[in-house]
C-alpha cells in the first residue's frame, strides 16, 4: 500500500513540476520586467512559450514578450508577437490590453492615424479596461504629432477631468501647458510680425514725408531768405536753427528706426517689451513729423505776412 501511495506521489509531482516550474520562469520573467531588465526577460519568455508543455503559460509569456520588445525598442520583434497573440488568443484574460498594447506599438512605429483607430475601438469594445486613460493619452498623442494640436489638447484635458486617478494625468497636465505656451509664443510671434510689417510700412511713409518736407521747407527757406527787414530776417534766423534742430532730431530717430529695421529679423525672440519700445519709437518719430508740420506752418505764415 505504502508503495503504491508512493508511485502515485511521485506520478502527480511528474505533471505538477513541470508547472510549477513554468509558474517560477514566468514569476522571475515578471520580476526582471519591474526592474526594467527587458534584455534578460527575453531570453526566459522565449523558452517558456518554445516549450510545448507549457500551453497554459504561454498567452501571458507573449504578451510580456511584446511588452519587452517594445521596451527596448524592437518594434518589428513586438508587432509580431503581439499579432500572433491576438490572432490565437482572443480569449485569453489579457486580450483587451494586447489591443491596448497594438494601438500604443503603432504610435511607436509613427502610424499615428492607425494608432487612432485602434485606440479608439479599444475604448469602445472595453470601456471598463483599467488601460482605457491610457489610451486616451496615446490618442492624444497621435493627434498632437499629426498636427491637430487643439484635439490633442481636449484628449489631455478629458484625462485631467474624466481620469483624476490615472497613471498618465502629470503627463497630460505637462502636454497641455506645452500646448497653451506654443499657443502663446505662436500669438506673439503673430503680434510681432504685425508691428515689423507695421514698423516697416511706417518707415516708408516716414521716408517719403521726409523727402517730401525738406523739399518744401527748402523751397520755403529761399522765399525768405529775399526778406530785408531786419526782423524778418531774426525770425528767419530764429526759424531756420529751430528747424535745424528738429530736422537733427528727426535725423537721429530715423536712424534708430534703421537700426530696429536691422534687427527685425530676430523678432521672433523678441519679449513683449521690445514691442513696447518699438511702438514707442514709432510715437516719437510721429511727433517729430507732427513738429516739422507745425514748423513748415509758420514757414508759410511767416511768408503770408510779407
Amino acid at each position: 500500500m505504502k508503495h503504491r501511495t508512493r508511485v502515485l506521489f511521485l506520478f502527480l509531482l511528474t505533471l505538477v513540476g513541470p508547472c510549477l516550474s513554468f509558474a517560477d520562469d514566468l514569476g522571475q520573467a515578471i520580476g526582471l520586467f519591474r526592474d526594467g531588465q527587458f534584455e534578460k526577460v527575453i531570453p526566459i519568455l522565449r523558452a517558456l512559450i518554445a516549450d510545448p508543455t507549457a500551453t497554459s503559460k504561454k498567452p501571458d509569456a507573449l504578451l510580456l514578450l511584446a511588452k519587452s520588445q517594445m521596451a527596448i525598442n524592437r518594434l518589428d520583434d513586438a508587432d509580431k508577437s503581439l499579432e500572433y497573440y491576438i490572432a490565437t488568443y482572443p480569449g485569453a484574460a489579457d486580450y483587451p490590453e494586447a489591443l491596448y498594447q497594438k494601438g500604443r506599438l503603432l504610435f511607436l512605429q509613427e502610424e499615428f492615424e492607425q494608432s487612432i483607430q485602434v485606440l479608439q475601438s479599444f475604448i469602445s469594445t472595453y470601456p471598463a479596461s483599467p488601460f482605457v486613460s491610457s489610451a486616451w493619452f496615446w490618442v492624444g498623442e497621435d493627434l498632437y504629432n499629426l498636427g491637430h494640436v487643439d484635439e490633442a489638447e481636449k484628449m489631455y484635458q478629458k484625462i485631467l477631468s474624466d481620469f483624476p486617478s490615472s497613471v498618465k494625468v502629470e503627463a497630460a497636465r505637462y502636454k497641455v501647458s506645452l500646448i497653451q505656451l506654443q499657443k502663446k509664443e505662436i500669438e506673439l510671434e503673430r503680434l510681432l510680425k504685425w508691428s515689423h510689417e507695421e514698423f516697416l510700412k511706417s518707415l516708408e511713409e516716414y521716408q517719403k514725408r521726409e523727402i517730401t518736407y525738406e523739399q518744401a521747407i527748402e523751397a520755403y527757406q529761399k522765399k525768405l531768405s529775399s526778406g530785408t527787414s531786419d526782423q524778418d530776417q531774426k525770425t528767419i534766423a530764429d526759424l531756420r536753427a529751430e528747424l535745424a534742430k528738429k530736422a537733427a532730431e528727426a535725423q537721429d530717430l530715423a536712424a534708430k528706426l534703421s537700426q530696429q529695421s536691422a534687427a527685425a529679423g530676430q523678432a521672433a525672440a523678441a519679449s513683449q517689451a521690445d514691442l513696447q519700445r518699438r511702438e514707442h519709437l514709432l510715437l516719437l518719430k510721429e511727433q517729430a513729423l507732427a513738429l516739422k508740420e507745425k514748423y513748415l506752418a509758420t514757414l508759410e505764415a511767416a511768408e503770408g505776412a510779407k
